[in-house]
């Protein structure tokens, strides 16, 4: 099974954020994330075994034990590589909390004590928005142009008290997302 670990949004959250795309005249071509799959991404994981979940789980309750619930504000709109050139469209924070960075940083040093691979990239607290899908890189830089130009009318305050544990299964329509397990932040078992 897929998993990876994130931060899950309210569904009014989804809802807004899920607007934004409508509202950016794209010259590239994007493929948007559906709202349903919204979420800041902590670690992912990968193919594991069903058999391995049981100490994924108690690693990550470990983790979550260790901080105690947070808000974060998402407020930036940007991209990956850099916002010129985005091959990845995302929100994140302008000040993001360090608490998130704590508890990714402390999941991504349990798993790898699991044998998953350490990120090698700083970490960036960030929903992933949409892909840009396009051969032509001239597109995809009139897009950064536009994102660096867009300016979000909204921002939202997102309060955090768990960390799930998500399955991700890829349907020809798109991934599915199915909740794994969710742990309370700041209560230890």
């Amino acid at each position: 099974m897929r998993t990876f670990f994130c931060l899950e949004l309210t569904e009014a959250v989804k809802r807004e954020i899920s607007d934004i795309p409508h509202s950016i005249d794209s010259p590239a071509y994007v493929k948007w994330v559906s709202q349903d799959n919204l979420h800041v991404t902590l670690k992912f994981l990968g193919d594991v075994n069903k058999k391995e979940i049981p100490g994924i789980k108690q690693q990550a309750e470990k983790s979550a034990a260790k901080i105690n619930p947070f808000e974060m504000t998402i407020d930036k709109l940007s991209g990956f590589p850099n916002p010129g050139f985005p091959k990845v469209i995302w929100l994140g924070s302008n000040s993001p909390p360090g608490e998130i960075f704590q508890l990714q940083e402390n999941l991504e040093s349990r798993m790898e004590n699991l044998g998953f691979e350490k990120e090698n990239r700083d970490y960036v607290p960030h929903v992933t928005l949409g892909r840009t899908k396009d051969e032509n890189e001239a597109k995809i830089e009139q897009m950064g142009s536009k994102l660096k130009s867009y300016e979000l009318e909204d921002n939202w305050t997102v309060s955090v008290d768990q960390l799930t544990l998500m399955e991700s299964t890829l349907k020809s329509h798109g991934p599915e997302y199915d909740p794994v397990s969710r742990l309370d932040l700041g209560k230890s078992s």
